[in-house]
Formats: structure tokens, sequence, C-alpha cells
């Protein structure tokens, strides 16, 4: 994430300012991870006290741990959520530059699991590339996430990709409609996306909307994980985790 520094803190502070002037309730979390460490920046904070990113915050290094940032969040996030009353909206954005290449606790399998069981409990997830085909970067790493709520962004695009993202958010968060998380064909062309029409049904759109309610979460063992535990604790009805290689 080095090379695009600028660029990823332009457009975090572009998505976190876009989400503040909406006035959603939000609990924010913010983890950064790299071979390195995995970083918890923010747990559960309020929108408006979430600081943008600097040259003197924000130092993004090392190599790309995918998969085991992904498990370790993910489970640090439903351990939270399970010690909550009420039943908080959760959306997990995963942004990287990078192919996964160095995790060894975690295995793609365990990954795509825990992807379809909280997919299937009600979970959202967004995953944003940059400079790279977004979708199979995910897929290969076991992040089977819907292709119309993946980005493949040019790195000199991260700032309008990230406002167009926030907007996505907001209307998802005031309404619940997971449509509102898809990327429009403009949204694609207006970031230089030009990986993820190839991945997409072209009959998806005229399919008709799912009244299905939420599934249960199914009850499996947690897999141990050495990231600090994430804690949901704020009364808010929408929780955003947002992973980001750094």
């Amino acid at each position: 994430m080095q090379y695009i520094k600028d660029d990823t803190m332009g457009g975090f502070n572009a998505y976190v300012e876009t989400l503040r002037k909406d006035g959603t309730d939000i609990a924010f979390s913010l983890v950064t991870f790299n071979s390195n460490r995995t970083q918890r920046r923010y747990v559960a904070e309020p929108i408006n006290k979430i600081d943008l990113l600097t040259e003197a915050n924000y130092e993004p290094n090392a190599m790309t741990p995918l998969i085991d940032a992904s498990v370790k969040v993910i489970n640090a996030t439903d351990e939270a959520v399970k010690l909550r009353t009420d039943d908080p909206t959760v959306l997990v954005v995963i942004q990287t530059d990078g192919d996964e290449n160095c995790s060894v606790e975690h295995t793609v399998a365990d990954l795509a699991l825990l992807v379809k069981e909280k997919t299937a409990a009600g979970w959202q997830f967004v995953f944003l590339g940059a400079g790279l085909d977004a979708f199979a970067t995910a897929r290969d790493a076991g992040l089977h996430i819907d292709p119309r709520n993946t980005v493949a962004y040019d790195t000199d695009s991260s700032k309008e990709m990230f406002q167009a993202t926030a907007k996505n958010h907001s209307a998802f968060l005031q309404s619940n409609n997971v449509e509102s998380l898809h990327y429009s064909v403009k949204q694609r062309a207006d970031v230089g996306d030009t990986h993820t029409s190839k991945h997409l049904d072209p009959s998806i759109q005229a399919r008709p909307k799912s009244t299905a309610k939420k599934s249960a979460p199914r009850k499996r063992r947690q897999t141990a994980s050495s990231v600090d535990k994430i804690s949901l604790t704020s009364k808010n009805g929408h929780e955003g985790v947002s992973p980001q290689h750094s």
C-alpha cells in the first residue's frame, strides 16, 4: 500500500467525511493489517469521532496476510456482536492493493466457510481492490462475496472510489436494502473498473428481490485469533468494520 499511500489516505478520509455528513448513527471500527501486525485503530467509535489518516498516523508496509487478517477480524467481530443485546446490522469492508501472499494460520477453506456462515446470518461484505481484479483476488483468498459488492479501481481514483462507496453504504444503513451496496455501471466507469463486469451475471438484475428473512447463524467452533478483541458495545444499530491492508 506504500506506493498509493497518499491516494489511500485521501480516499479513506473522503469516505469518513461522507459518512459524517450523512448523519446516520454508525459505530465504526478500523483494523489495519500487514505481515508484521494487526492493529486496532478504532473500536465501535461514533463516526464523528474517527480521525482522518495523516502522514503521522498511517505508514503502510510489509506483506499481505489477507486470509489471516480477514479470519481474525470476522471472528473478533462475531464474538463482540454476541455480547450485544440488540440486533446490529454488520457491514465488513475490506481494502487491499495486493493478493494474499503470506498467511500462515488459516486457509482459503477456513475463510470461505466463515464468510458463508456470516453471509447466511445477514452480514454484508464489500471488497475494494486497488489496481487489481478485486473479485478474483477476494475469491482466490476464500472471500466469496457478491461481485456487485466488489470494485476494482485505478489507484489514482481512490478518492472517487471511496466517495462512491460511502454513498452506497449510507444508503444501505438507512434502508437496510442490500441492493444499495451494489456499484453502478457509472460508479465503476468513474473509477476505472475494467475487471468486474466479466464476473457479473447479466441476468441477475432481472431477478426478483428476495423476501427471505435473515437466517440464524449456525454454531461452529471459533478459530483462535491473536488479534485484540473488537468490542462493538455501542447502542447504535449499524456497525461498520473496515480491515485495511497497510
